[in-house]
């Protein structure tokens, strides 16, 4: 594995960008897109369909319900412990591989965890859920609280989510999944058996999806730890490079990686979209000082993004009452006067594409 070139930051911007989906949209089907981009962080459930209305040309939100409702995609814990939109294949192949990233979660809710034998449990659940009725959380807690009086509510719920390979199951809600989301196993709703592929498999999808990058940004972007053990073994079929830092980055051979020059759209994105989370290092994406302004509140919550020639330049929010629908950009500096335009008219497809139903649409800068 010869030593390669240095990639400056704009370089790696549009090699993010491209493996992304986000500097032209394409006509591929859901399933393709979401196994390029390696899955969606869906915290919540619009955000799938804001993230692939920004990658997919002419995107039919009917065609994401149909995916999830053919067993195609999935919902559930998955990468750093977040719930993520995969395809069913890699659910199937790396959910168990994630498993000890997913149950290390568990730690936050030690104290609910007394007296708790997780084995136990967790064969109380699968026994539970094997029936193939869909259960909320809480509905599960309740039915494992008549088997363990004893036992905290709180853990034996974080413990039938956490410790449980489940998926939430699509519903007839506006966005495809009800509020609280219903619950099933895994393997009963795909149909077949979970895999515990090598964490080196996972590392190659990572690369695929936000390479080049370092292996703390595969940790970053995976939650696991060891990513340096589990690259090795994948060092002769690999090309390395040097970040303008200096870092070490790897990168499949022949993954996209465009010229610096290439234009970037103005793009839309959800509150937890991957571009802008994958990287230990986000200098390819967003500036340090910007970056402050997207995280809103200690409990995780961010703002809506926009990209802005492929960096994170402004945020946006919508606003919606009965008779109207909007959106408020907030650039976070001077832009010019083709990019406000720019920002207005993607703001307006957006809003035809969200609130097609409201009788005013607007867009306005703050």
């Amino acid at each position: 594995m010869a030593r390669q070139r240095t990639l400056t930051t704009r370089e790696l911007n549009r090699a993010l960008l491209a493996r992304q989906g986000l500097l032209a949209r394409k006509r591929v089907s859901v399933v393709k897109m979401i196994e390029q981009v390696g899955g969606l962080q869906t915290q919540e459930p619009r955000d799938a369909f804001i993230a692939l209305w920004s990658r997919i040309a002419n995107f039919d939100p009917d065609k994401l319900r149909q995916a999830a409702e053919r067993r195609e995609i999935v919902r559930g814990s998955y990468m750093r412990c977040t719930l993520h939109t995969v395809t069913a294949e890699d659910f199937r192949r790396f959910r168990l591989t994630l498993s000890p990233v997913i149950e290390r979660d568990a730690a936050n809710w030690r104290a609910n965890y007394v007296g708790l034998d997780i084995p136990t449990v967790r064969r109380a659940v699968e026994e539970l859920l094997s029936d193939d009725v869909p259960r909320t959380g809480r509905e599960i807690g309740k039915e494992l609280h008549e088997q363990f009086p004893a036992l905290n509510l709180d853990g034996l719920v974080n413990c039938a989510r956490i410790h449980v390979p489940v998926v939430m199951t699509p519903a007839g809600a506006r966005w495809h999944y009800s509020r609280p989301p219903q619950l099933m196993l895994a393997e009963r709703w795909l149909g077949d058996t979970l895999e515990r592929s090598a964490a080196s498999e996972l590392m190659l999808r990572g690369l695929a999806a936000i390479g080049p990058a370092s292996t703390s940004d595969l940790r970053t972007w995976s939650g696991m730890p060891g990513v340096r053990e589990a690259i090795e073994p994948l060092w002769p079929q690999l090309k390395v490079f040097r970040d303008e830092s200096g870092r070490e980055l790897f990168d499949l051979p022949d993954a996209p990686r465009p010229r610096a020059d290439t234009p970037a759209p103005v793009r839309f994105l959800g509150e937890f979209d991957n571009v802008a989370l994958s990287h230990a290092d986000r200098a390819r994406i967003v500036d340090a000082d910007d970056a402050k302004r997207f995280n809103l509140s200690r409990n995780g919550r961010r703002a809506f993004t926009v990209l802005i020639d492929g960096r994170v330049r402004a945020s946006w929010r919508l606003e919606r009452d009965k008779q109207s629908a909007r959106v408020v950009v907030t650039p976070f500096h001077d832009e010019p006067r083709s990019t406000l335009d720019e920002l207005a008219a993607e703001a307006e497809r957006l809003l035809e594409f969200l609130e097609p139903d409201a009788g005013v649409h607007t867009v306005e800068f703050e």
